[in-house]
């Protein structure tokens, strides 16, 4: 009879946090949010007061973005009353969520294609530059056991 053959369990191996690549999708991330809610990143996702503090109305962030989800207007109109001898008039100040996106790419659209193309490849000529420092930085992280990669 054949003896048989023990299955081992395969080996996981360690999964490190590429800085670099985090880097580059953070930039990213900022020109799309940039080009398309006229907003940086951290402004996106951290605003506390869901863009209203900017003088322009043209600013939408992730908070009037769940906001319009929910049933608002996503931030970039506003309903106004006014009441007059019994008499109720409601006005509307800004554009629609689709109005405010082409605008903002109207603006920033083109800034927002150069960024696109220039990140990516500027991160691998980076790369291409720096591969031996870069090698010798990801062995001594390997060796301290942190889970990092550069």
């Amino acid at each position: 009879m054949a003896k048989r053959k023990s299955k081992r369990p395969a080996r996981r191996k360690q999964k490190n946090l590429n800085l670099a690549g985090l880097a580059e999708s953070a930039l990213i991330a900022n020109a799309v949010t940039t080009g398309f809610f006229n907003c940086g990143l951290r402004d996106f996702v951290m605003s506390a007061d869901g863009g209203k503090g900017n003088a322009g109305m043209d600013v939408i962030t992730a908070r009037e973005l769940l906001a319009g989800i929910t049933g608002g207007s996503f931030g970039t109109s506003k309903t106004s009353t006014f009441s007059y001898g019994g008499v109720t008039t409601y006005s509307t100040l800004g554009d629609s969520f689709g109005a405010t996106v082409r605008n903002n790419l109207s603006n920033n659209g083109a800034n927002m294609v150069v960024q696109l193309v220039a990140i990516p490849a500027g991160f691998r000529v980076f790369s291409k530059l720096t591969r031996k420092p870069r090698s010798t930085l990801n062995n001594a992280l390997k060796m301290s056991g942190l889970p990092l990669k550069v």
